[in-house]
């Protein structure tokens, strides 16, 4: 009798569990209220870094537009592409790990190094400084402004995520 009790106890607390421990589940109270535990959270898309080293190039300002997942995503495209070869987002490879470059660089170094990376890595402190951290150098992609624009919008999402 006492086994029979355990037994019956169990299958109460995993039923309750399974149905997420709610009492409303049958009633047409529960299908009213709201679930907010499985609604999707917005993803807050941070400003870019304002002020510091604009690098050297053709970006010498950049205005930041509202977030536009269309442009993330394309850059996602053309990171895989373009990127992967030398960088990781998460750990260094041949080049530095990306994550949060968006927080520690202004857009317009991150631009003008895509852009123009050569002559960047002749003339920029910060450039020249990565150039010696890391054994090989950068080589330009063959990047047009809005496709370094769609990389950068990428990587200021995948840090918004990260932090």
């Amino acid at each position: 009798m006492k086994r029979l009790s355990v037994l019956l106890t169990v299958g109460v607390l995993a039923t309750a569990i399974a149905c997420n421990n709610n009492p409303k589940t049958n009633s047409s109270e529960a299908q009213t209220e709201p679930n907010t535990t499985d609604a999707p959270k917005e993803m807050v898309i941070h400003d870019y870094l304002k002020e510091g080293n604009k690098g050297v190039g053709p970006i010498a300002s950049f205005t930041q537009l509202a977030f536009d997942q269309k442009v993330a995503d394309e850059g996602n495209k053309l990171f895989i592409v373009k990127c992967t070869m030398c960088h990781e987002y998460a750990e260094d490879k041949l080049g530095p790990a990306l994550k949060g470059v968006t927080k520690k660089r202004t857009p317009e170094w991150i631009l003008n190094l895509m852009l123009n990376t050569d002559e960047m890595f002749e003339k920029d402190p910060d450039a020249l400084a990565l150039r010696d951290k890391y054994e090989s150098m950068m080589v330009s992609v063959g990047l047009n402004e809005q496709e370094a624009k769609s990389i950068l919008e990428y990587l200021r999402q995948e840090d918004a995520k990260a932090y």
